[in-house]
Parts: structure tokens; sequence; C-alpha cells
């Protein structure tokens, strides 16, 4: 991809409803939002040793051997420490 190429959050919108893959983004959007509530009602907390050791696992599953390899696989999802973490968080309450 272009370093130069814009592509703003209604280019991404459009492209997820033309690619036909709108019902399944709402879809995890809804589970996201329920697993989240159900968790918060009963008070479930993650503890910050048990976010450690799933996050190990999935970098060693993923094979992100190394904090560089890892920053780049965040990078190329476009995503931040804060949301690998959410990331991580939500599999381990749902």
């Amino acid at each position: 991809m272009s370093e130069s190429t814009n592509i703003t959050a209604e280019d991404i919108l459009k492209e997820v409803k033309l690619s036909g893959k709108t019902p399944e983004i709402i879809e995890a959007i809804i589970t996201r939002k329920i697993v989240a509530d159900a968790a918060n009602e009963a008070q479930i907390k993650i503890e910050t040793e048990e976010l450690q050791k799933a996050a190990d696992q999935f970098r060693l599953m993923s094979k992100l051997e190394t904090a560089e390899a890892t920053h780049k696989w965040l990078e190329k999802h476009q995503l931040s420490i804060d949301d690998f973490e959410e990331m991580i968080n939500f599999s381990l309450l749902s």
C-alpha cells in the first residue's frame, strides 16, 4: 500500500458494505457488547498477570518472537498496544 494514499473511515465503511461483510461485522460488534456487558454485570476483571500470560501465548502462537516482530504485526493490523490489550482482554472474557 502506498504511504501517500489517504484512507478515511468512510472508505473503510464503504469497503465493508461492498464486500458483503456487514452482517458479520455487526454480529461481532453485538457479541463484543454482550460479552462486555455480561462481564461488567458479573464484575469479572482480568488480572494483569492473566492478561500478560494470554498476550504471551498469542504472540507465541502467532510466531511474534521479538518485540520488533510484535510491533510490526500491530502496525500491519493498525492496532495500538491498547487495542492489542483490549483484543486479548476480550478473548479472555469470552
